[in-house]
């Protein structure tokens, strides 16, 4: 006897009446989320659709507009996942390891698929210094170019430019609120003299993500595992670059 394929998934997630035995789905968002960076990411704004989403992740698009109004909502949450999923796995503020601006879910996903992982810093080991804060920062932007979800984030650079009134808040959340965080670091270690006073918090910036988005973005795809494996070395060297060329001096920490 042929059986029928199995519907989408319109009520399992709890927002729909359910009936008796349909469990809640846990994962749904997840999947949504996952499926829309992909999308977005093989054919760009005009080509990501609530259809081709839903059919993705296995849901039912009323699901979807359960929880995002509009493509927009579901894209731009769907990049600050995937930052906020980076940055779960190990990017170090001051503090320790934290996440992007946003409440994170009691239960974080893994880093995306491929991400070189970076081990994260204790909450309590205290003050760290520019070049570690830029070494990690550094480390988290190329684990979101290099994850499978990195075309995504790439796209979005061009995608940006190509409809600014579509992307204004989409932007802002995925690439501005980042780098305010971490030009407001730099102008702490210039008040603190880590680094010279005049010193540009733009061009150190611009200079580092520069070079770890070009590093990546040249390399033939046949050669990325070769990337993924020489990343700790690059990003130590161009940061200690950086800084040598910003004159930065090494700052004293409590008992060092």
């Amino acid at each position: 006897m042929t059986r029928s394929p199995a519907p989408l998934d319109e009520e399992a997630d709890g927002d729909a009446p359910r009936g008796r035995g349909r469990p809640r789905d846990p994962m749904l968002e997840e999947r949504a989320l996952r499926a829309t960076t992909e999308v977005f990411g093989e054919k760009g704004w005009a080509g990501l659709t609530i259809d081709e989403v839903a059919a993705r992740a296995h849901v039912g698009k009323s699901s979807i507009y359960l929880r995002w109004k509009d493509k927009e909502t579901l894209l731009a949450a769907a990049l600050r996942h995937t930052q906020q999923a980076v940055a779960r796995a190990g990017t170090v503020t001051d503090g320790g390891a934290s996440p992007a601006d946003g409440a994170a879910p009691a239960s974080a996903p893994a880093a995306p698929d491929h991400a070189p992982a970076v081990e994260p810093t204790p909450a309590d080991a205290g003050p760290i210094t520019l070049r570690d804060y830029l070494v990690a920062h550094a480390t988290s932007r190329a684990e979101l170019y290099l994850a499978t979800t990195g075309l995504a984030m790439l796209r979005l650079y061009v995608e940006a430019r190509a409809h600014p009134e579509v992307f204004t808040d989409i932007r802002r959340e995925a690439i501005t609120d980042f780098v305010i965080e971490e030009r407001r670091r730099v102008e702490e270690a210039v008040a603190q003299g880590e680094l010279p006073p005049g010193t540009s918090p733009v061009q150190i910036l611009d200079a580092i993500e520069g070079s770890v988005l070009m590093h990546i973005l040249v390399t033939p795809p046949h050669l990325l595992d070769r990337v993924r494996t020489n990343l700790p070395e690059y990003i130590d060297q161009m940061v200690d670059a950086q800084l040598r060329a910003a004159g930065a001096v090494p700052l004293s920490l409590p008992g060092s």
